[in-house]
């Protein structure tokens, strides 16, 4: 053949090989840029929303804000005192976060926040679970709620349309001004009765609605634990407590402490999300004399400050069944037999 041919088809080749790896490499850093902007735009505000209400929540649950918020605004307030629409707003901004990362940003499809915002919804909404009427609401309600709160500003970052959260000075106003459109959603019976639940006691035991309260607060230590895992930054300096499950509570979440969510997989490799890590001082050396027992595991590695295990395993059993033997005996607590 031709030398000279034999050079062009070489570097045609060439040509072509270089043009692939370059819009590949384009396309991916692309990808990440839109990862990058859906982080800054949706999933940071996600996360401190979630925060800003676990934390609340279990202050109220576990401390003294209940004693302290009352005796500080003693006084009578026409919808409720400045601390209960405080914790409406809370609950709000979560709503509106929580509707917009599943409309917009990278956790859209993400099995494990689908299924414990799930759980939470289904907390917030039964009515059936858990006794008294306090921070019940509907799908609905949480969706007209959170657009109250979490609103568009009508810029836009590439394709992914802005949003940001009113200050709870608007919100409060906003509240109190019988002109607005929204004045029907602030009177309903369900933002009432949680204003009124609020104002009412001093002390959480009295509250009505502590029982869904402590299963939400829990499914948010849950929800953190993940996402501050997946993205790799933490809003919390010190280690999340879960407030302590009461009456139908501790029925409902029989075992949420010793849930266990396979996170990441790959030949031989495992990685566990096990939250009771993050809210159990004595549980990590437990767990790992738990799975020192179970065949087929060559190492492990427990993080605590990331409530997970990751397990290395021989290959003589398949990954399906060893995922499943592993997060059932964590789940049970006693090794396969």
């Amino acid at each position: 053949m031709n030398p000279t041919l034999i050079l062009s088809i070489l570097s045609g080749l060439t040509a072509a090989v270089w043009s692939v790896w370059t819009w590949r490499e384009e396309q991916q850093k692309a990808r990440q840029l839109k990862r990058d902007q859906e982080s800054a735009i949706f999933v940071n505000s996600f996360i401190q929303a979630t925060e800003e209400l676990q934390s609340r929540l279990y202050g109220v649950l576990e401390g003294d804000d209940l004693a302290f918020y009352k005796k500080e605004y003693s006084e009578q307030y026409e919808f409720g005192s400045p601390f209960a629409i405080e914790m409406l707003y809370r609950l709000s901004k979560f709503f509106g976060w929580t509707y917009r990362i599943f409309r917009y940003g990278p956790y859209t499809n993400d099995p494990v926040v689908i299924e414990l915002v799930r759980k939470i919804g289904e907390a917030l909404e039964s009515h059936s679970q858990f006794p008294g009427k306090a921070f019940r609401f509907t799908y609905e309600e949480r969706v007209a709620l959170g657009a109250a709160v979490v609103r568009r500003t009508g810029d836009v970052i590439g394709s992914i349309p802005v949003f940001e959260s009113i200050t709870v000075f608007q919100f409060l106003k906003e509240m109190s001004d019988k002109s607005n459109k929204q004045i029907n959603l602030f009177q309903s019976r369900s933002v009432r009765r949680t204003l009124a639940a609020i104002d009412g006691v001093d002390q959480a035991g009295e509250l009505e609605g502590v029982e869904r309260l402590a299963v939400l607060q829990n499914h948010l230590v849950d929800l953190l634990a993940y996402l501050e895992d997946m993205e790799g930054f933490s809003v919390s300096p010190a280690r999340r407590r879960k407030a302590w499950l009461r009456g139908t509570a501790a029925e409902a979440l029989p075992s949420l402490a010793s849930d266990a969510t396979v996170v990441h997989q790959t030949p031989g490799r495992i990685r566990v999300r096990v939250p009771r890590l993050r809210t159990d001082d004595t549980y990590a050396p437990h767990l790992e004399s738990l799975l020192g027992s179970v065949d087929h595991i060559s190492s492990m590695r427990i993080n605590v400050s990331a409530a997970s295990v990751v397990i290395s395993f021989t290959p003589e059993i398949l990954e399906m069944e060893f995922a499943k033997r592993i997060t059932k005996i964590i789940e049970t607590g006693t090794p396969a037999a």
